[in-house]
């Protein structure tokens, strides 16, 4: 048994979850560009598409301290995805925004689930 398939479903959900939202913003931040013009527009997507994918890589690692890092990564893109929500722009951009926004309140909801926590818990006890 790998030790990805040992971890609890909900780690492996949010994990998945914080990487493919940091990379569809960063598919919207491409969207936008082409769209409106202005390469400044790719900036933050790009910088919170990393962030996502290394705290998703992290969450799926098991370790308490990734999952909190996970949960920080989420609150803030959450906010961000509601700020530009509920902000001007193209239709379009401001639905996905809001949809990413959901689902980042979703990956702070299974970060803080028990089986999360105990699994979390679980592979720092098993590493000593």
């Amino acid at each position: 048994m790998s030790r990805l398939s040992g971890s609890p479903l909900e780690l492996r959900v949010a994990g998945a979850l914080l990487a493919a939202a940091g990379l569809v913003f960063l598919a919207l931040g491409v969207g936008r560009w082409a769209a409106e013009g202005g390469a400044d527009v790719v900036a933050l997507p790009a910088v919170l598409a990393a962030l996502g994918v290394g705290a998703g890589v992290a969450v799926l690692t098991g370790r308490r301290a990734a999952r909190i890092v996970g949960m920080v990564v989420a609150t803030v893109a959450s906010v961000l995805h509601l700020l530009l929500a509920l902000g001007g722009g193209a239709w379009w951009a401001r639905l996905l925004s809001g949809v990413l926004a959901a689902s980042q309140v979703y990956v702070f909801v299974l970060l803080n689930t028990r089986p999360a926590r105990d699994g979390a818990d679980h592979e720092e006890m098993g590493a000593r």
